[in-house]
């Protein structure tokens, strides 16, 4: 039996710079850091005989008892199967601290924590990632990045840096205990009440940058130069700064897609600011999910007023330097 997580991230700058559609032409640059939220897979072989026995036993999103791999009904889960040859008697469950398609990656901390389990131990962080990303991405068809596997693979502060070939730079940033501590403090979380299909809302952004829209590449090349001075703001404690940049992404974001946010989001983030918030953005794709907001000692009463008053809910979170982790304990037999 084994017990694999991995964390769930928030991307402070560059996010959508990752997508291949982009990355490729260009080379996409992502700061993000990973939380202590998680998402938690068990396996367990069956002992052999053990009914009924015609092949893995699967927890996901409902439990059934498919008929080979080629069956299980979750796509992250069937894929992974195929990729790592488990068609046996496998028993499979997951559970994550948030609901999934919320904007913090929980597909790729999903399908990174299951590769985990299902090649091993030893196996290093990148090679996690990768293999991760080839689920979504090769095997899925995705129209997503790979930002989201190496933050849950790695944990910590990292500046990602995709190249034209395909390849990922990483960059370890250290953070020292007195910012952590603050953006611990001054970025708060909330949830929308919405849940949308990553693939869904990026598949605008794709098909945009596909066909070579100016205003698209435009406002995705000033993303990534965020990327610059959200480093420096990071690095020099200047907190405040980075809300006034998460502001700014969220202004260049909005106009990516037509699925990347709601009215009922955007009257949201109005009454965030007019209560006293520094900046903030939607997490992920966008099209709901989690809102991500800075605010002062100051003003963070008043933000949180204004954000349950409009039906959103804070969800506490911290910064995380843990990545995957894979945990083997003994199976019970008689």
């Amino acid at each position: 039996m084994w017990v694999s997580s991995a964390p769930l991230r928030v991307s402070l700058a560059g996010g959508g710079t990752d997508l291949p559609s982009y990355a490729s032409r260009f080379g996409g640059t992502v700061l993000g850091a990973a939380i202590d939220l998680r998402v938690t897979v068990v396996g367990r072989d069956r002992p052999a005989g053990a009914l009924p026995g015609t092949g893995p036993r699967v927890c996901l999103d409902s439990c059934g008892y498919p008929d080979g791999t080629d069956q299980v009904a979750n796509p992250f889960a069937r894929e992974a199967l195929r990729r790592h040859a488990r068609d046996g008697d496998l028993d499979l469950v997951s559970f994550g601290d948030v609901p999934g398609g919320t904007g913090l990656g929980s597909s790729a901390a999903f399908c990174v924590a299951l590769t985990a389990g299902l090649v091993g131990p030893g196996a290093p962080g990148a090679a996690l990632a990768e293999a991760a990303g080839d689920i979504e991405m090769t095997g899925l068809g995705r129209p997503v990045g790979r930002q989201d596997h190496y933050l849950a693979a790695l944990g910590g502060f990292r500046l990602l840096h995709f190249g034209r070939d395909g390849t990922v730079e990483v960059e370890e940033i250290h953070v020292d205990t007195g910012t952590r501590r603050r953006l611990d403090d001054e970025l708060l979380l909330f949830f929308t009440g919405t849940v949308r299909d990553t693939g869904t809302v990026l598949a605008d952004q794709h098909t945009r940058v596909s066909r070579g829209d100016a205003d698209t590449e435009r406002r995705l090349h000033e993303i990534k130069e965020l990327t610059t001075s959200a480093l420096t703001a990071l690095r020099g404690g200047d907190v405040a700064e980075l809300g006034q940049l998460l502001g700014r992404h969220w202004e260049l974001k909005r106009g990516l897609g037509s699925r990347v946010t709601l009215p009922g989001i955007d009257r949201a983030y109005r009454t965030a600011m007019a209560a006293g918030a520094t900046g903030g953005k939607l997490l992920g794709a966008g099209g709901g999910g989690f809102l991500l907001l800075h605010a002062d000692a100051r003003s963070r009463p008043h933000v949180r007023s204004a954000m349950a008053e409009s039906g959103f809910i804070e969800q506490p979170f911290h910064f995380d330097t843990a990545g995957a982790s894979l945990t083997l304990l003994p199976s019970a037999t008689n």
